[in-house]
């Protein structure tokens, strides 16, 4: 019997991970009668086993990124500082005081990536309490207020008054948008459209959050890897926001996906369980 992992083209876009067995077929007198092929789709096996390796690599990841992070900061407030009390002592105008504002910007830089590295570390599962959804989204976009200011990025959200409670840990939650927006708006042009909307799917069981941009999307290779971390295509990224937001998710029981094309914009989907109870209200 041969057995062997192929990849079955369904379309011409399309494929699936299939496991072929095939053996030859002989009557009781050993006549030869043809061959048998069965084939297996193994398409939730390999999602699964990819999906063990990838929590693995962030357990570990998770617990390098907690010690670099807490040896980092402390020497990163000592240097801001300093250089902040030079640069105070320094006669407005010098080329030195600018140089000593540039450290700042620099540091604060650093600071924040230690800030996301630190909130990678976090331990995933949270625990949640019933909230008002439009609450927390409200929240989140205010935080990203001075973001979508700089770019003017014109913002279309208004709130729904039908939408069930759901079981979330409000700031764990807020971050996992706030991520999602400032991915979004990063990858949109001046004036561009942040949108942000929700429905309750009663079939699934499930309430979900829709963040959408009208920027430049992305190619499935880049679609397949912007949940690893320190996976970027930014100059400047650290590759963690949307690790952070997959971790976030995953840690209240649901999943994030998302669509996107390049030159068509993306939309993130967060997919939450939600209790029988409040899909009756």
């Amino acid at each position: 019997m041969l057995e062997r992992e192929i990849e079955l083209a369904v379309s011409d876009e399309k494929s699936i991970p299939v496991r072929l067995s095939a053996s030859q077929m002989h009557n009781a007198e050993g006549l030869f009668l043809g061959h048998l092929f069965i084939f297996g789709d193994i398409g939730e096996v390999k999602r699964l086993q990819n999906e063990v390796q990838r929590n693995e690599r962030l357990t570990a990841l998770g617990n390098l990124a907690a010690g670099i992070a807490h040896e980092i900061r402390n020497p990163l407030s000592t240097i801001k500082g300093l250089v902040a009390y030079i640069g105070g002592k320094l006669p407005a105008g010098w080329r030195e005081e600018e140089a000593a504002k540039t450290m700042i910007v620099e540091v604060n830089r650093l600071n924040a990536v230690v800030s996301e590295l630190l909130e990678f570390a976090r331990p995933s599962v949270a625990k949640g309490e019933r909230v008002d959804m439009d609450e927390v989204i409200c929240r989140a976009l205010r935080l990203a207020e001075a973001d979508i200011q700089d770019k003017q990025i014109n913002v279309d959200f208004t709130p729904i008054d039908a939408i069930p409670p759901v079981q979330v840990n409000p700031e764990r939650f807020a971050q996992a948008l706030l991520n999602l927006f400032l991915n979004a708006i990063q990858a949109m042009q001046p004036g561009g459209t942040l949108r942000v909307y929700m429905k309750t799917r009663r079939a699934e069981n499930d309430f979900c959050v829709m963040v959408e941009d009208n920027g430049t999307g992305m190619s499935d290779d880049v679609r397949e890897s912007i949940f690893n971390p320190y996976f970027t295509t930014k100059p400047s990224g650290t590759g963690l926001g949307l690790a952070v937001v997959h971790q976030i998710v995953e840690g209240h029981g649901g999943k994030v996906t998302v669509k996107s094309s390049p030159g068509a914009g993306s939309v993130f989907t967060i997919h939450l369980p939600v209790a029988d109870d409040a899909l009756r209200r």
